[in-house]
Formats: structure tokens, sequence, C-alpha cells
């Protein structure tokens, strides 16, 4: 798949998501290096937990392995994308009216310290600003 395509497939899925512009350069980043290859199986992933979140809304981390993010105002979840190939997060907002704000992406690597959700608290809370603070 072309990173053309790759972009387009990415843009319809994300169709009736609020994302910041850093979180698709992240995704595609990720797709270009990371996940070259793989893009098939990513996207099944995709969709399904994007299902998901329409779905469950702030009850995502019921579902998967999805999980609420700790230390947060109980708005910031991680959704994860994972087999064995690849274990891409994906770091969300959902405001109180179910609606979800797309933040981070980036790929885990096992014990790796600088993937740790910690290093993101601030981004997430720096990208929220550009919807209009907390909501």
């Amino acid at each position: 798949m072309n990173t053309k395509d790759m972009l387009a497939e990415l843009a319809e899925l994300f169709s009736s998501f609020s994302f910041h512009p850093l979180f698709i350069q992240e995704l595609s980043f990720l797709l270009k290096k990371d996940l070259k290859g793989k893009e098939a199986r990513f996207f099944k992933i995709l969709s399904t937990q994007l299902n998901n979140i329409k779905t469950f809304g702030k009850s995502i981390y019921t579902v998967d392995s999805n999980e609420i993010l700790h230390g947060a105002d109980g708005h910031y979840y991680s959704i994860h994308l994972q087999q064995s190939q690849f274990n891409v997060r994906l770091l969300i907002y959902i405001a109180d009216n179910d609606t979800p704000y797309f933040l981070c992406a980036f790929n885990e690597r096992s014990g790796k310290r600088k993937t740790d959700y910690s290093a993101y608290t601030l981004v997430m809370q720096e990208r929220l600003n550009y919807f209009g603070g907390n909501l």
C-alpha cells in the first residue's frame, strides 16, 4: 500500500472523530516506518478499535486491552493496537459528551522508558488545548 492510499484510508477512518494535526503526522510516520508491510492488519485492528470507541465511549477501557490512564482526570485513554508484529498506542481524550479527541500515536517498545505514558502527559494536555482546553 502506498503512502497516498494509506493517508486516504486514514482520512476516511477518522472522518467522524476530532484529531490533533500532529497525531496524524505521528500515525503517518509509524505507517511509513514501523508498520511498513503490516498495513492491512494494522488497519483492520484500527477499524475495530474506532468502532469500539463509537460503541463504548468512556467505557472503552473495558474492551480489549485498552485502558484509562491513571493520574489523568478520568478522560484520557490508551487505545491498544497490538499484534505480534507491532504494539501501537493511541492516546485519546473523551469529553463529557463522549466526543473522542485523538492526541498522540506511538509504537510502544517493550522495556523502553521513552514510550512510557508519563512522558506523554504534558504533550496530551498541550494538544488538548488545540481543541479549546478542558472540554
